[in-house]
C-alpha cells in the first residue's frame, strides 16, 4: 500500500486545519496515529510493507507535521475528538487504529467512546504515562536506531515543541499525564494488541506496564527493539498489523 503521491489533504477544524494522508482504497482502512513529535509520514515505512489493497489513513495531530498549531487550550481528549471528526468526514464505520506512544493513548480514548473501532494495535501506547518511565531498564528508548535517525527524531520533536506557546503545551501535557486507560482496557470487547520493544525488559516490566488481564488483549514483544517501533522495526510492525486485520477480515 502506498499513500497517493504523498500529497497531504487538509480538513477544516475549529482550531485550524488538520492534515492527513489517505491511500484512497475502498477497503475498510487502518487509521494510524503517531507519537509525540512525529507525523503522518513517519508511518510510510510501515504502510508500504502492507498489502497493496489495504486502505490506510494517517493524520497529523494538532501542531504536528502540516497541521495548524492551536492557539487555544486543548487536551488528549481533544485529539481523540479530532480523530472522530476525521473518521466521520471520511465516512469510516469499521476500522482498526494503529497508535504509537501518544497515538496509542489517543487510540484508546477514541475506542472508549466510539463503536466504530473494531480493533487496536498499540505500539508502546501507555496505559498511563507513569509506566513509560518505570517499566524498562534505562538506555532502551532509541533502541538500535542509527545516530542519524536519532538526531532526526530529536530535531523533529524540538521543532514541533517550539511551535507551541508554553502555557498551551504544558496544559496539554498535564492532560496526558492524567490519562489512565486501565478501566477501559479491563472492560474492552474488541481485539487489542499491546506491542512493546523487548530491549530493557526485566522481571517487573509487565506489572509496571499496567495492562489488565483481558482475553481480548494479546501481548507482542519485538526482540531487541526500543520505543520507536515504527521507525526501527517497520517490517515487524507491518506483520502484526496485517495479522490483526486478518483476524477481523470476513472470509
Amino acid at each position: 500500500m502506498e499513500f497517493n503521491n504523498l500529497n497531504m489533504t487538509t480538513i477544516p477544524m475549529s482550531w485550524g486545519e488538520m492534515a492527513y494522508l489517505d491511500s484512497g482504497s475502498s477497503m475498510p482502512p487502518l487509521l494510524f496515529l503517531h507519537g509525540t513529535g512525529c507525523e503522518a509520514s513517519d508511518w510510510i515505512p510501515v504502510t508500504e510493507r502492507l498489502p497493496r489493497n489495504q486502505g490506510c489513513v494517517a493524520l497529523d495531530f494538532r501542531g504536528h507535521g502540516q497541521s495548524t498549531v492551536p492557539t487555544q487550550p486543548f487536551t488528549l481528549g481533544s485529539l481523540a475528538e479530532d480523530v472522530d471528526h476525521l473518521a466521520n468526514h471520511l465516512n469510516l464505520h469499521d476500522f482498526v487504529i494503529v497508535g504509537h506512544s501518544l497515538g496509542g493513548m489517543v487510540a484508546m480514548e477514541v475506542a472508549r467512546h466510539s463503536s466504530c473501532v473494531s480493533g487496536l494495535v498499540l505500539l508502546e501506547g501507555w496505559t498511563s504515562l507513569s509506566s513509560a518511565g518505570s517499566a524498562f531498564d534505562a538506555g532502551r528508548f532509541y533502541g538500535s536506531l542509527s545516530e542519524i535517525a536519532i538526531v532526526q527524531i530529536r530535531r523533529k520533536f524540538e521543532d514541533m515543541r517550539n511551535r507551541f506557546q508554553s502555557e498551551i503545551w504544558n496544559d496539554f501535557w498535564e492532560s496526558v499525564k492524567n490519562f489512565d486507560a486501565y478501566t477501559y482496557l479491563e472492560r474492552a470487547h474488541i481485539p487489542i494488541y499491546e506491542v512493546f520493544g523487548g530491549m530493557g525488559r526485566n522481571g517487573l516490566t509487565e506489572k509496571q506496564l499496567r495492562v489488565p488481564s483481558n482475553p481480548n488483549i494479546r501481548w507482542v514483544w519485538v526482540p531487541n527493539a526500543g520505543h520507536y517501533l515504527p521507525h526501527e522495526c517497520p517490517t515487524e510492525v507491518a506483520k502484526v498489523v496485517d495479522k490483526v486485520v486478518g483476524t477481523l477480515r470476513v472470509p
